[in-house]
C-alpha cells in the first residue's frame, strides 16, 4: 500500500486566511484615514479661530478678524464659502476698558462650507457613518 506525499493539502490556507482578515483589516485602515482627515479638519479650523482671536485682542476690527480666520485656515475657508456672519466675537471687541479680559472668536458650524461638514462625518466600510460637531473657538486676553 502506498502512502501519499501530500496527506494534508494545505495549498489554499494563505487565500482563505486572507480573505477572513482583508474585511476588518481594510475597516481599520480606512477608519485610521477618515479619523485623519476630520481630526486634521478640526485641529485646522480650531488654530485658525486662534489666530483670529489674537487679532481681536490686539483689537482688531471685524473685518481685520474675518480675514485673519480665512488665511489661518488653509483654504477649508474663502470668502466665497464661508458667509461672515459664521464668526462670532464675544465680547464685541476689546477696547481700552475691557484690558484684561478674555475675548472669544468661534465659527457657527450649521455656516460651515458642505466640504467641510463631509469631513466631520467619519465613513468606514461597513459601519454607521460617525458625526462630530466640534467646538471651533479660540480665545485670548484683550491686550
Amino acid at each position: 500500500m502506498r502512502i501519499p506525499s501530500r496527506a494534508g493539502g494545505e495549498e489554499g490556507a494563505a487565500a482563505v486566511e486572507f480573505a477572513l482578515i482583508v474585511g476588518v483589516f481594510a475597516m481599520l485602515l480606512f477608519g485610521m484615514l477618515e479619523f485623519g482627515v476630520a481630526f486634521w479638519q478640526v485641529q485646522n479650523l480650531r488654530a485658525a479661530t486662534r489666530e483670529s482671536a489674537r487679532v481681536a485682542a490686539v483689537r482688531g476690527d471685524s473685518d481685520a478678524i474675518y480675514n485673519r480666520l480665512l488665511d489661518a485656515s488653509s483654504g477649508s475657508l474663502t470668502p466665497g464659502n464661508f458667509p461672515k456672519t459664521g464668526v462670532q466675537v464675544s465680547p464685541a471687541l476689546c477696547s481700552r476698558d475691557t484690558t484684561g479680559n478674555n475675548i472669544t472668536v468661534t465659527i457657527n458650524n450649521a455656516q460651515l462650507p458642505n466640504a467641510v461638514k463631509q469631513a466631520f462625518s467619519i465613513n468606514i466600510p461597513f459601519m454607521p457613518p460617525i458625526p462630530l460637531n466640534p467646538v471651533l473657538s479660540g480665545t485670548f486676553r484683550c491686550e
